[in-house]
């Protein structure tokens, strides 16, 4: 066994302690002068390294491989663990817990499409908002007896999508069909799930294969897909109220011994049944239950002859617009478009477009996560201050209540350039 005078990796209890590069570069000039009997030189008179000679090149270069090498073994030994795991290794950390990672989504929208009675609204049928953002039916629908039916409409373009409410109008003509409206405002889709918003998913997902508890409810919930894979719940809150009385949470009144379940997701027909059935499968038996939505549900397990029904409650998540007052140096050098750079950024990094984490049901919000968004656009961004609050950008934070999901626009980001 030939011996060496490069440093080895150690390993410590916090795992691999890499040897300092000059060090390395110092063991490989050893191991040289070894070789070739100390008749190579390396350093001039004055002390200088000589890089541009054959052995200073062979040197530098040998000890930037094992450099190499030594950096990517710390690499991979960090991906065994959840907190610093990113992609392929992340997802095989996640396929442990059986979830995968989300794709990205597209913008999804009820519309109520109005017309005669028995007109079908094919798979496909197309409108627009009015942004240009063009939509398509997920699903072949057919307006009933009252003249209207809820299609849920999918925009075709993938990521952040705004689609306020009453913004879709008709962009595709179909005999018998007069028109088209959403009253809410859509579930905004979302970029392919970032690596830190895949472990935080991680974690609140590990208990999706236990029953009986707040945990795998949420878990149920959050890992809920639709027929076309795509996920059905953007968030969930779920808690309890363990106690004989009535109490108060996050401005929520709950019943004695009941459950309470919070979901953004779009509120349709099919939606409805999934997210039902989803809490009946996980939640404790027997336990009262809160909200503002009821939907019946039939036991398909095909245990019984005749199928009993239950009636599960939830609440869809009240969407609250917030309000950013972004507060900035006037630099010497500015590009025109700067306000519009600081929106997008500002924006980027609550709708999670820029992997950061996307502000949650129930969450405190602090204008202090947005200082490196706007921070990283460039040199020239120096921030005075950057405030936030529901009614305008008036405060360090907002906590939202249990029951509301917050939602921004880029119209509601404000930026001042003082100076």
């Amino acid at each position: 066994m030939s011996n060496t005078n490069v440093p080895t990796l150690q390993w410590g209890d916090t795992g691999p302690l890499l040897p300092e590069e000059h060090d390395i570069l110092n063991g490989v000039i050893e191991d040289f002068q070894t070789a070739f009997n100390n008749k190579l030189n390396f350093y001039n008179a004055q002390g200088d390294f000589l890089l541009s000679t054959p052995q200073g090149q062979l040197a530098t270069s040998m000890a930037a491989i094992i450099s190499d090498r030594n950096r990517l073994l710390a690499y991979y030994v960090n991906q065994v663990d959840p907190s610093y795991a990113m992609g392929r290794m992340q997802d095989g950390i996640g396929r442990i817990y059986f979830i995968e990672r989300i794709g990205a989504q597209n913008t999804t929208v009820v519309g109520v499409c109005s017309g005669k009675v028995g007109v079908q609204i094919g798979i496909g049928t197309l409108v627009q908002d009015r942004s240009g953002n063009i939509y398509a039916a997920k699903e072949t629908y057919v307006i009933g007896d009252n003249g209207t039916v809820d299609v849920t409409f999918v925009c075709q373009t993938s990521g952040p999508i705004v689609c306020p409410e009453h913004d879709l109008q008709m962009y595709q003509m179909i005999a018998g069909w007069d028109s088209v409206d959403n009253p809410n405002p859509g579930i905004i889709g979302r970029n392919v799930e970032s690596q830190q918003q895949f472990e935080q998913r991680r974690r609140q997902s590990v208990a999706q294969n236990s029953v009986n508890s707040v945990d795998s409810v949420m878990a149920a919930l959050l890992n809920l897909v639709d027929d076309h894979h795509d996920p059905i719940c953007q968030d969930a809150y779920v808690t309890e109220n363990s106690t004989g009385e009535a109490i108060v949470k996050g401005n929520v009144l709950l019943q004695p011994h009941s459950i309470y379940v919070c979901v953004a997701a779009l509120n349709s027909i099919e939606n409805q049944q999934a997210i039902a059935k989803a809490i009946w499968s996980k939640k404790p038996p027997g336990c009262a239950m809160n909200g503002d939505t009821t939907v019946v549900i039939e036991d398909d397990s095909g245990l019984y002859s005749t199928p009993p029904t239950y009636s599960m409650t939830y609440q869809y998540a009240h969407n609250i617009s917030l309000k950013f007052n972004v507060v900035m140096a006037r630099p010497q050098f500015m590009p025109n478009d700067a306000v519009n750079q600081i929106k997008q950024a500002v924006y980027a990094a609550f709708t999670g477009a820029d992997r950061s984490k996307r502000p949650r049901i129930g969450s405190q919000v602090l204008a202090s996560d947005f200082y490196p968004a706007i921070q990283n656009i460039g040199t020239w961004t120096r921030i005075i201050s950057v405030q936030i609050g529901r009614n305008g950008g008036d405060g360090a934070s907002v906590q939202m209540n249990i029951n509301e999901m917050p939602v921004l626009t880029q119209d509601d980001i404000t930026v001042t350039f003082n100076g």
